[in-house]
């Protein structure tokens, strides 16, 4: 469910997979699969079955399924008891529940920080 009340405007079921990039503007969950780059200015919360192979640039993400990659989080990412991440995750704010599986490189910014490296990646692109 998202927080602060927002809306879940999204939704891949499990059994599909996407291929390529997703993009969306408001709370979207997956319970599919996508192989590709998911960006957003919102949260992402990747159930039990669903995974992401590949690049996840977004505001918030929840993880109970698998991630392998890379993880940016603006404002933070949470894995909960069920999630598996093989990645490196940047983010000013980790939450890990107790059986949460991380293998790769944490890196805390500060939320200007994480600005401040979008911007540098926007002008060398």
């Amino acid at each position: 469910m998202a927080r602060g009340g927002d809306c879940l405007n999204g939704f891949v079921d499990a059994g599909c997979v996407i291929r390529g990039e997703l993009e969306f503007k408001s709370s979207f969950r997956l319970d599919g699969r996508v192989e590709g780059h998911i960006q957003a200015s919102a949260e992402l919360l990747v159930g039990e079955t669903g995974s992401v192979d590949g690049e996840i640039d977004v505001a918030r993400c929840v993880i109970g399924g698998e991630v392998r990659g890379t993880i940016r989080a603006a404002e933070q990412v949470v894995l909960l008891a069920s999630a598996k991440v093989w990645a490196e995750v940047q983010t000013p704010a980790l939450v890990m529940e107790e059986g949460a599986f991380l293998e790769g490189k944490v890196v805390m910014e500060r939320k200007t920080d994480l600005k401040a490296v979008d911007g540098a990646k926007a002008m060398t692109s």
